[in-house]
C-alpha cells in the first residue's frame, strides 16, 4: 500500500479544518512510548494510510475506587444513615499511549463534529449534555439552571430520572459501528476509521499494578522512587522487554461489548452510541409536552401533568421503562436502585409515597422552595481545603515561619476567582448562585459558601 504525502480527506467526512490544535497538549505520564508535541504527528494522524498502518499499543488499566451512598428507604422517620446504604463503586480507567491519545482525539474531535450535524439536522441537539464540544462557555449550573426552570414553571409535574448500569462496558459494538457509519454518512468505514474503531472496541492493555511489579524488580523501589521523582524515565521498558512482558500481562477485549473509560474518543462514542433512542426519548416526550435531558448515562424527564395520581404517575414511568427495555440488547440496562420519580406539586418536591423530598441534579437540590449545592460537593471541597490548610499549618510549625498560603488561596477561596483562567469552586458558587437566583424560589448557594473564609482560617 502506497503511503500518501499529504493528509487525505475522504468522502464527505467532517473536515480537520475545524479542529482546535492548541488543545492538543502533551502529557508527560509513564506509557510504552516516550511523551511526544502534537507538532511531531500531526501530519501523520491526518494521514488515513498511515493510520491504517499504525501498530497502536496497549492501553494501561487501573481500578478508582469510591462509595456512593444510594436511597434503601424513604421513610423519613428514619435517621438518615439508616435510610441509606453504602455502596462501594469501581471504575476501571485505561489510558492510552501518547501516540495513540492523539488519533484517538483527532479522530473523537472529527465524530464530534460530525455529531454536532447529525444532531441538528435530526433536532435532537439539545438533548445530550456531556462531552459536546459546541456549548462553549456552558456547564452544569445552565444546564440544572434550565432542568429547574422548566419544573419550577408547572403548576404539576412528574420527573424521572435514572441512569443505566455500567454503560461504557455495555455499549454494543455493531449498534456503535453502525451509528458511527450513520453519523459520519457512509456506507462503510474507510480504512483509517475502521482501524482506529477496531482498537477502541477490541482494546488490548496491561495492568498498571503488573507495571509497577516490573519497574520495582527491574530498579529496586529505592532507585525506582528517585527515577521518577527526577522523571528520568521517558518510558516503561524497551521493546525487547515489553514482548517478553506481553506474554504473560497482556489482556485484550474479546467480548462484542464495552469501550475503555479514558480514551479521547470514548466519551463522543457513548453519544453515537444513543442517536436513536434520543430520538425515540424525545418523540415520546414531545407527546407529553415533557423536557428531556441526558447527560451521559444519567436522563431525566421532566413531565407536567393535569394529576399526580399514583396511577397516572406509575403509567408514565413504565412506558419510559418499556422505551428502555426495547434497547436492552444495544447494552442499556437500568440501574433500580438510581430511579428516582419525583413529583411537583404546590411548590414543592414530593417523592412517589407524597411525601417532601428533593430533586438532585448535576449536583444542585431543589425542594420546591429553595436551591442550593449538593451537600456532597460541599463536604469534598472542605475535606481538600482544610487537607490543604492543615499543610500549610505544619509547615509553619516545623520552620517557625508563615506557611505557604499562595496556593490555598487561590484553589479554595474568594482569592482564586481568575484561578487558571476558570476560577475554583468558590467563584463557580458565586456564579451558580447569580443564575439560580432567577429561579421562581430562593438560592441558598452563596449562604452555603459564605462561611468558608473564616472556616480555612480557623484550620489555619
Amino acid at each position: 500500500m502506497k503511503q500518501s504525502n499529504r493528509p487525505r480527506q475522504l468522502h464527505n467526512l467532517p473536515s480537520s479544518s475545524k479542529i482546535d490544535w492548541t488543545k492538543y497538549d502533551t502529557k508527560h505520564y509513564l506509557h510504552f512510548d516516550e511523551p511526544i508535541h502534537i507538532e511531531h504527528v500531526k501530519n501523520k494522524i491526518q494521514d488515513s494510510y498511515w493510520v491504517a498502518s499504525h501498530a497502536f499499543l496497549p492501553s494501561i488499566n487501573f481500578n478508582i475506587t469510591f462509595n456512593k451512598y444510594v436511597t434503601i428507604s424513604n421513610d423519613k422517620t428514619l435517621p438518615i444513615s439508616q435510610r441509606k446504604e453504602k455502596k462501594k463503586k469501581v471504575r476501571q480507567i485505561f489510558y492510552a499511549a501518547h501516540k495513540d491519545r492523539f488519533i484517538y482525539k483527532y479522530y473523537g474531535d472529527l465524530l464530534n463534529n460530525a455529531y454536532n450535524q447529525y444532531v441538528k439536522n435530526n433536532s435532537i441537539d439539545d438533548i445530550a449534555l456531556a462531552y459536546r464540544n459546541n456549548k462553549p462557555g456552558k456547564n452544569n449550573v445552565d444546564f440544572s439552571y434550565e432542568v429547574f426552570d422548566f419544573l419550577l414553571t408547572q403548576d404539576q409535574a412528574v420527573v424521572i430520572s435514572l441512569d443505566f448500569t455500567k454503560f461504557f462496558d455495555h455499549i454494543d459494538h455493531r449498534t456503535l459501528k453502525q451509528n458511527i457509519k450513520t453519523v459520519l454518512g457512509v456506507e462503510e468505514l474507510p480504512i483509517d476509521w475502521y482501524k482506529v474503531f477496531k482498537n477502541l472496541t477490541q482494546f488490548t492493555y496491561v495492568n498498571r499494578s503488573d507495571i509497577n511489579g516490573f519497574l520495582k524488580q527491574k530498579y529496586g523501589v529505592k532507585k525506582l522512587k528517585e527515577l521518577l521523582e527526577m522523571q528520568k524515565l521517558s518510558k516503561v521498558m524497551t521493546p525487547a522487554e515489553f514482548r517478553i512482558f506481553k506474554e504473560l500481562h497482556l489482556y485484550k477485549n474479546k467480548k462484542p461489548y464495552g469501550i475503555p473509560q479514558g480514551s479521547g474518543m470514548s466519551a463522543v462514542c457513548s453519544n453515537v452510541h444513543l442517536i436513536h433512542f434520543d430520538q425515540e426519548i424525545k418523540a415520546w416526550a414531545e407527546t407529553h409536552q415533557a423536557l428531556y435531558r441526558r447527560y451521559c448515562d444519567d436522563l431525566i424527564l421532566i413531565i407536567p401533568v393535569p394529576s399526580t395520581a399514583a396511577i397516572a404517575t406509575e403509567t408514565l414511568k413504565n412506558e419510559v421503562l418499556n422505551i428502555i427495555q426495547s434497547y436492552k440488547s444495544q447494552g442499556l440496562i437500568v440501574q433500580k436502585e438510581k430511579t428516582e420519580i419525583r413529583i411537583y406539586s404546590n411548590k414543592t418536591i414530593l417523592d412517589e409515597s407524597l411525601q417532601k423530598s428533593t430533586l438532585d441534579y448535576l449536583g444542585f437540590v431543589t425542594d420546591g422552595q429553595t436551591v442550593r449545592i449538593r451537600e456532597k460537593s460541599l463536604f469534598k471541597y472542605y475535606c481538600r481545603a482544610y487537607r490543604k490548610a492543615e499543610t500549610s499549618r505544619r509547615i509553619a510549625l516545623a520552620t517557625n515561619r508563615k506557611g505557604p498560603k499562595e496556593e490555598l488561596y487561590n484553589i479554595y477561596t474568594h482569592l482564586g476567582f481568575n484561578y487558571k483562567d476558570r476560577g475554583n469552586f468558590i467563584t463557580y458558587a458565586y456564579r451558580a448562585h447569580d443564575k439560580m437566583a432567577r429561579l421562581k424560589t430562593q438560592s441558598l448557594i452563596r449562604t452555603q459558601v459564605k462561611r468558608h473564609w473564616k472556616k480555612i482560617h480557623k484550620r489555619l
